[in-house]
């Protein structure tokens, strides 16, 4: 091989590298910028998830109502609580570990802490089995009556504007600003709803002649407060 084509043997050779080289460049530079265009997609997706999640929990967030944690109210008719004939309405767990009745002193705290316009669901179980007057009157709150029996417990509806007619009781819950006159038969349990529209401080009281400690602030006298 003469040294004229030796030379041109090396320069297609040059070409065709240079060729290559080239194209594996321009290759090269291709993939790495679609690299980083799926980068700065992957990023942009990534922000975009982020804004989602948090639009869906800020709606999540404002659909879901706050729960009201004071919507249901237990009360105890607890019978000779602070002594012979001083009975008591006795919110459950406001005592600790002392007994719930013949309790010598202070009378417990019996006021009631309620939201207005929210509908409050009343509890309240009678354990006094005496029987103190019969119950004639109108009913003005429906309520549900629970009493023990042979078959279990047998709930007994009295609607609004039911007239009951010498019912056996030994307590009631009246509200007397409100109009409310719930009667308690003995041994029983007692559920109805009510809803206070104003805020204020509302007495609570057992009308019935149920002893010296049917008025006394703590035992059948307490407050719902409602804010």
């Amino acid at each position: 091989m003469n040294d004229r084509t030796l030379l041109a043997v090396v320069i297609v050779t040059l070409i065709v590298a240079s060729a290559s080289l080239t194209q594996t460049f321009l290759l090269t530079a291709a993939v790495t910028d679609q690299n980083n265009h799926i980068d700065q997609l992957a990023s942009q997706l990534g922000g975009l998830a982020g804004v989602v999640s948090s639009l869906m929990t800020s709606a999540s967030t404002r659909s879901s109502p706050t729960t009201q944690s004071s919507n249901v109210v237990y009360l105890e008719v607890v019978p000779d609580f602070g002594g012979a004939t001083y009975d008591a309405f006795v919110v459950p767990g406001s005592l600790g570990d002392s007994p719930p009745n013949a309790t010598a002193g202070a009378p417990p705290n019996n006021n009631i802490t309620v939201s207005h316009d929210v509908p409050i669901k009343f509890v309240i179980i009678n354990i006094d089995t005496a029987l103190n007057e019969n119950f004639t009157g109108q009913v003005s709150v429906p309520f549900t009556l629970y009493n023990d029996s042979n078959s279990g417990q047998v709930a007994l509806q009295y609607t609004q504007g039911e007239t009951i007619s010498k019912l056996p009781i030994s307590h009631t819950f009246s509200i007397a600003d409100l109009q409310v006159n719930i009667p308690i038969p003995a041994d029983t349990m007692v559920v109805f709803t009510y809803t206070f529209s104003t805020p204020g401080v509302y007495s609570y009281i057992c009308t019935t002649p149920c002893g010296p400690g049917m008025g006394l602030k703590g035992y059948m006298l307490g407050y719902v407060i409602v804010t």
